[in-house]
């Protein structure tokens, strides 16, 4: 087999794996992600500040496969590339435009869940430890703030990245795509290649895998500790923990996950991206990313019965405390109108079974007791 023909056969086989599996975990993270928000954010949980920051990552999650994992899928199904637009229009402005916007938001996205997940994986280590609350105001001025500056720190896409020769192709293909032009900004262009991966890598990988594992056995351990000195509590702290449980199941997963995709991409050399084996290795790595990004519901539903129950009250649209209030305002109607109809029938049983006896009646609605109504109403 020659090199161009096992170069083909990999790419062939790369686009059949991503048409079959892309939809399935695109539609899995679209309704797993839209269905854990609302469930994070009813009555419910809404008040644990950790729902919220669970909440906010479904919205980032859902914006990190709809930017990365759609754009492969439509490429390799329909063979249109939107970050590009090259089979929509021939304006080159137009085409730079949605090459930067397109990448930009892409590792926007990319860069939030990590830095979201360590965030709340602290916060929920201080809340537990009580050194430390957080308001859900507190929590939007945090969020506020991650965004803004995950935003400013890759706004260099923007910059730098436009429609333009391949920086991996030899020149004679004449192969155009959104990249860095290596002869304008050979400066920059240096910098991505050589260290900016690195330092992705350490920023966005390693340093919040490291965070994420400490301050989670951090947690584990001061869980246990508080079950052996308070297992008269358990049940009044039962809803803490079942929280903490879902968020150290999501942190697992995510290192299990993302971090072979990550420490590939940016260890595996430029020159390696022409290897037919690069097509199906980088294939199988991101789908299995993407997909981390997408079973969050199932995760939720398998380590905490709050997330469970608040979903099914959902679906049912039962909710608890509106049952409550309706069950308590039928039993005042019905209780005003007994003691305002039940008297009168009650004298008058009274006056007929007495006048019966031959005894004389004198009595009054006022002198009958509750409890010789409540007997003689049913």
């Amino acid at each position: 087999m020659t090199n161009t023909t096992e170069l083909y056969y990999y790419v062939e086989l790369t686009k059949t794996i991503s048409k079959i599996f892309s939809p399935l975990i695109l539609i899995l993270c679209a309704v797993g992600n839209l269905l854990s928000f609302f469930v994070l954010i009813s009555r419910r949980l809404r008040k644990q500040v950790t729902a919220c920051y669970l909440a906010a990552l479904c919205i980032i999650e859902i914006g990190t496969c709809f930017t990365g994992l759609l754009r492969q899928f439509i490429l390799d199904a329909f063979k249109i590339d939107i970050r590009t637009m090259e089979q929509l229009t021939t304006n080159i402005y137009i085409r730079t435009t949605s090459c930067r916007i397109h990448i930009y938001l892409t590792y926007v996205f990319l860069r939030l869940s990590p830095i979201i997940l360590v965030i709340v994986t602290i916060q929920r280590y201080l809340y537990v430890t009580k050194r430390c609350i957080c308001t859900q105001k507190k929590f939007f001025v945090q969020l506020c703030l991650i965004i803004i500056f995950i935003c400013l720190c890759e706004s260099h896409f923007l910059f730098y990245y436009e429609y333009t020769l391949s920086d991996t192709r030899p020149k004679y293909q004449n192969k155009m795509e959104c990249t860095v032009n290596k002869e304008r900004y050979s400066i920059y262009y240096k910098f991505r290649s050589k260290y900016y991966g690195k330092i992705s890598l350490f920023f966005y990988t390693l340093l919040p895998f490291i965070l994420m594992i400490i301050f989670n056995g951090l947690l584990l351990k001061k869980i246990h500790q508080k079950l052996i000195h308070s297992r008269n509590k358990q049940k009044k702290s039962s809803k803490k923990r079942l929280i903490t449980r879902m968020l150290l199941t999501v942190s697992l997963v995510f290192i299990l996950l993302t971090s072979p995709a990550s420490i590939y991409l940016a260890l595996a050399p430029t020159e390696y991206q022409l290897s037919p084996y690069y097509y199906l290795q980088w294939a199988l790595l991101r789908l299995l990313f993407y997909l981390c990004h997408s079973i969050n519901f199932l995760l939720y539903c398998v380590s905490g019965s709050i997330f469970r129950n608040a979903f099914i009250e959902i679906v049912l649209c039962q909710n608890k405390h509106q049952l409550r209030r309706q069950s308590q305002s039928y039993l005042s109607v019905f209780h005003s109108n007994r003691e305002s109809k039940i008297p009168l029938e009650t004298s008058d049983y009274l006056r007929r079974s007495r006048s019966k006896s031959g005894q004389k009646l004198s009595i009054s609605p006022l002198s009958i007791t509750h409890e010789q109504l409540t007997m003689m109403s049913f």
